[in-house]
């Protein structure tokens, strides 16, 4: 896994890159964007790497992913930026914890367990969820 780190120019809103992490796994390219919100939801205009993702959607072995820390539901979701464009075309200003109940989208709700302060996280899960 690669970090890709931000351009620090002293403005805010000056990196462009396309996500915070690449990584490359069973010939599968993987693009992750990494938030974290105190919130039961994100709003997308936290997610300005969506827009700089939706170009690698569709892509034969590349997913671009969105993961979100739910940080106060001691929550981690992973939502592929295909699905999270699909909510903004359906009028959707947010990804939020109630649509994985709702299965209106296909979110991957990741097995994590509390620790102290942060959440210990099974990553290979996506990995699998993904491939099967």
């Amino acid at each position: 896994m690669y970090r890709l780190p931000d351009q620090v120019s002293g403005y805010k809103q000056t990196s462009q890159n396309p996500c915070d992490f690449l990584a490359f796994n069973n010939g599968m390219l993987w693009m992750l964007e990494c938030k974290e919100t105190k919130e039961g939801t994100i709003n997308f205009a936290k997610i300005p790497q969506l827009d700089r993702l939706k170009e690698y959607v569709g892509l034969k072995d590349v997913n671009p992913y969105i993961i979100v820390w739910f940080s106060k539901f001691d929550k981690v979701i992973a939502c592929h930026a295909s699905e999270a464009l699909k909510m903004q075309a359906d009028g959707k200003k947010s990804i939020s914890l109630k649509m994985l109940e709702d299965k209106s989208y296909n979110i991957i709700d990741i097995p994590s367990v509390k620790k102290r302060v942060f959440l210990a996280t099974d990553y290979t899960y996506l990995l699998q969820t993904v491939k099967g």
